[in-house]
């Protein structure tokens, strides 16, 4: 699980780029193996990996759903290790998401060949992910979850913080309306009241908009960042 989780972060990332979660060795090996791909069949090593990460992740997703797993139960064993890599995640998830490709535009020389492969193959994860709609729903509503717990218990630093909450002011009643979709789409009432409840929870993650609903004080939040500047300084 460990190789098919760092493919998948592989293939979320610019082949190029620093922040990945294996060493450069096995990185170059992936980017040897892309070149390979043919556009007359599947690259099964890659689509396997996302097979296996993105399923795990909406099983364990299901679970909270129906009640069967707490979010604080679940966030030690991903943690943060997850939400380090949320973003190329998304990439994956959600064709809507910047993917980095629009760096090229107007530019001779464009991407190298490496990068032509990487996307290719990128696009490729992405459409197995578009036919499996369900699997890619829950791996976002995993996220969500995961990113409300760590606010609540101040495991980020207060930039990521404040640009997760920036982006939710327009995406936030998208992601809890999806996951009170989801649980309705259980056909059961007590799921229903299950989904009202972690839709609130997601409010964690926002910024406080009611005296008595979960949320981000923004005041607070400028408070934390001085702090979390001063230990970076070390003053």
């Amino acid at each position: 699980m460990r190789e098919a989780w760092s493919i998948t972060v592989f293939f979320g990332r610019d082949p190029d780029e620093y922040y990945q979660v294996v060493n450069k060795n096995v990185v170059k090996k992936y980017q040897e193996d892309s070149a390979k791909a043919m556009l007359s069949a599947p690259t099964i090593w890659a689509r396997e990996s996302i097979q296996a990460t993105c399923s795990m992740f909406s099983d364990v997703c299901l679970k909270i759903l129906q009640g069967q797993l707490a979010v604080e139960d679940i966030y030690p064993v991903f943690g943060t290790e997850l939400l380090r890599q949320s973003r190329p995640l998304r990439v994956l998830l959600d064709t809507t998401v910047d993917d980095g490709r629009h760096k090229w535009f107007g530019m001779h020389a464009g991407p190298s060949q490496v990068q032509e492969n990487h996307y290719r193959v990128r696009e490729e994860l992405q459409d197995w992910l578009i036919y499996h709609d369900g699997i890619r729903r829950r791996c976002l509503i995993l996220i969500d979850l995961l990113w409300a717990e760590a606010v609540r218990l101040g495991d980020l630093p207060p930039d990521d913080i404040k640009s997760a909450a920036d982006a939710k002011e327009l995406s936030g009643h998208l992601n809890r309306r999806r996951l009170s979709d989801e649980c309705r789409r259980l056909n059961l009432a007590k799921y229903g009241i299950r989904g009202l409840w972690l839709s609130f929870f997601l409010q964690h993650a926002e910024y406080k908009k009611k005296k008595f609903i979960p949320g981000i004080d923004r005041e607070r939040l400028k408070e934390l960042d001085r702090e979390w500047t001063k230990r970076l300084l070390r003053r």
